[in-house]
C-alpha cells in the first residue's frame, strides 16, 4: 500500500520537474533516506506522538535553502498527510524511474575466477542485445560455482553452475544407457 502512495508522489514530482532537477532531487531524497536509517530519526518519524509539522521542522525545514522548491513543497505536503515515512520508498521509486528513462541499469557478476574487462564488456553487449537496455556490470567479491549475472532492476538473473552442468550431463548419460 505504501509503495502505491509513494508511486503517486514520485509521479507528481516527475511530471513537474526536468530530468536535471530530478537528479538533484534524488540526491536529496537519498540523503534523507540515509538519515532515516538512524534509529533515533526513524523512531521520530514513526512516532504518532510527534505532529507532522514538528517532524517537518526537524527533518526538512533546515534544508529549505539547499533543496529544490518543488521537492520542498512535496515534502511539506507529505508531512501534512503524515507520510514522511514514505521517503525511502519515494527515493527508490524515483531512482528506478530515472534509470528507466535513461535505459541504463547496473548489475553484478559472480564467478569462481576474476573476469577480464573484455569478458565483462562482452557480457554487457550480449545483455544489451537481449534486453534492449544499456547494462553496466561490476564484478562481485562473492565466489560462485560457475557464472552468475544479476540485474535486479530488470529482474534479470542468469546462472551457469559447474555442478548443475555435471548433474545434467550424468542424468543425460544415464537416460542414454
Amino acid at each position: 500500500m505504501n509503495e502505491l502512495i509513494a508511486k503517486r508522489y514520485a509521479k507528481a514530482l516527475m511530471e513537474c520537474s526536468s530530468s536535471k532537477e530530478l537528479k538533484s532531487q534524488l540526491a536529496t531524497l537519498s540523503a534523507l533516506k540515509k538519515s532515516l536509517e538512524s534509529p533515533e530519526v526513524a523512531e521520530l518519524v514513526a512516532s504518532p506522538l510527534v505532529s507532522g509539522e514538528k517532524k517537518f521542522e526537524l527533518l526538512v525545514a533546515p534544508l529549505k535553502k539547499k533543496i529544490d522548491g518543488k521537492l520542498y513543497n512535496l515534502l511539506h505536503l507529505m508531512s501534512e498527510k503524515g507520510r514522511l515515512d514514505l521517503l525511502p520508498d519515494l527515493a527508490e521509486i524515483l531512482a528506478f524511474e530515472l534509470k528507466k528513462q535513461s535505459n541504463r541499469f547496473e548489475g553484478t557478476v559472480e564467478a569462481d575466477d576474476a573476469l577480464e574487462k573484455a569478458e565483462i564488456k562482452r557480457l554487457e553487449k550480449i545483455l544489451k542485445h537481449y534486453s534492449g537496455a544499456e547494462i553496466q556490470l561490476k564484478q562481485s567479491d562473492k565466489q560462485s560455482d560457475g557464472l552468475h549475472v544479476a540485474v535486479a532492476d530488470l529482474g534479470l538473473e542468469l546462472s551457469v553452475s559447474k555442478s548443475r552442468i555435471k548433474a545434467d550431463l550424468l542424468d543425460f548419460i544415464q537416460r542414454a544407457l
